[in-house]
């Protein structure tokens, strides 16, 4: 064991961490010993009781073991960057290669292949028939829907969702959701008070100070079992509202553009997840990242406008987490407004956020004044033929 790349992984946390591991693997590792016996008995406990720890994993972890227990070890899988990694690749049981920065390698070890491939199969197949998994898409749902909840009012939410689901008493799915990886996952306290965030959230303060300013706003929007188990599948990749007239167009659009497979999920993703983040500096131009990147290919200025009301439409129909789930339209603020009833081309193109898009007007054969080099009616003024 004292050769063991589970072992060497481990011994390069802090003690605090090691707890934090030993808590959301369910190891029975008492706390206080010194480091090195901690690190072997956890070690021990990921090498020889895989089936228990692997109860404890989230669906999107073990489905991309299953993955790479398919592909062989050692064998890399090509991989989008997601918004936040797996517990395997922070732990150190998967290997990763980033030196690409448009996606990423990952692949089983050896030593963990050997550990986990008896099992994996058998345990996706016990915690998909025993609403294991159900259970944590309507948790990491109201999440993604909220933004950020304090430990009661997820509780409440998810009380909703078991009354729906009929399953478990009260008291039994108390405990499971206690030990669900995705509370373990996403508890943090904020001003001393204990919260649960959607797991792309990054700084879950920032959005709780910001709803101040909308205290009109008043409780969460209610939404229900069906709607939290939408918004919380297809882990990493949450999306919701495509079944929406707003949603509906959008992937229309998406599909017309020639997004297809998992490149047309990933879209679809991005534009949910940057919807919420409009805030930031750079948060608007991606929602239209589609539109932008496709814009050699769209044959009109009209076509382009549409596609990029498409975009606008449906970002202002999805809950937002600065609204506590109400969508902007309902709210009528934190709308995405792309022109105006005056001069719509010249007011579009100004407030057009991909790209830095504006700049004033020249001659057509004129250098054009971002400074490609290119002349204006080859650059910026294409869009205005």
């Amino acid at each position: 064991m004292r050769d063991s790349l589970i072992i060497s992984a481990l011994g390069s946390f802090h003690k605090v961490d090691l707890e934090d591991i030993r808590h959301f693997f369910g190891a029975d590792v008492p706390r206080h010993v010194r480091k090195s016996e901690f690190v072997a008995r956890l070690g021990a406990f990921l090498i020889e009781r895989p089936q228990d720890w692997l109860r404890n994993m989230l669906e999107r972890d073990l489905r991309l073991l299953a993955t790479l227990v398919e592909a062989g070890p050692e064998v890399p899988v090509t991989l989008e960057y997601p918004d936040y990694p797996t517990v395997l690749e922070t732990v150190g049981l998967l290997r990763t290669d980033v030196s690409n920065e448009d996606h990423k390698e990952i692949w089983v070890p050896k030593e963990v292949y050997d550990i986990v491939a008896p099992y994996i199969l058998g345990v996706i197949s016990e915690r998909e028939e025993e609403g294991a998994f159900e259970m944590e898409r309507a948790a990491f749902g109201y999440l993604n829907l909220y933004g950020v909840m304090t430990v009661d009012e997820f509780y409440d939410k998810m009380l909703s969702y078991n009354d729906w689901a009929r399953r478990w008493d009260v008291e039994s799915f108390t405990r499971r959701l206690a030990a669900s990886p995705v509370f373990k996952l996403c508890r943090i306290d904020i001003e001393g008070e204990p919260c649960v965030a959607a797991p792309g959230i990054y700084e879950p303060a920032k959005i709780v100070q910001g709803r101040k300013e909308y205290p009109d706003m008043g409780g969460f929007k209610d939404f229900t079992p069906e709607q939290a188990i939408e918004a919380g599948s297809g882990a990493p990749e949450f999306v919701f509202g495509l079944g929406s007239e707003e949603g509906k167009n959008l992937v229309e659009m998406l599909l017309n553009l020639g997004y297809t497979g998992k490149e047309l999920i990933l879209e679809e993703h991005d534009i949910w997840m940057n919807s919420q983040m409009i805030w930031g500096d750079d948060a608007t131009e991606e929602i239209f990242g589609c539109v932008s990147d496709r814009q050699d290919d769209i044959e009109s200025f009209e076509d382009y406008n549409a596609c990029m009301e498409t975009v606008a439409a449906y970002a202002n129909s999805l809950p937002k987490w600065l609204l506590r789930g109400y969508s902007s339209n309902e709210a009528n603020c934190l709308k995405v407004i792309l022109q105006s009833d005056d001069e719509p081309a010249i007011d579009l193109i100004r407030k057009n956020p991909y790209m830095s898009l504006y700049v004033p007007p020249v001659p057509a054969d004129e250098p054009c004044p971002c400074g490609s080099g290119l002349s204006y009616r080859l650059c910026h003024g294409r869009n205005l033929n």
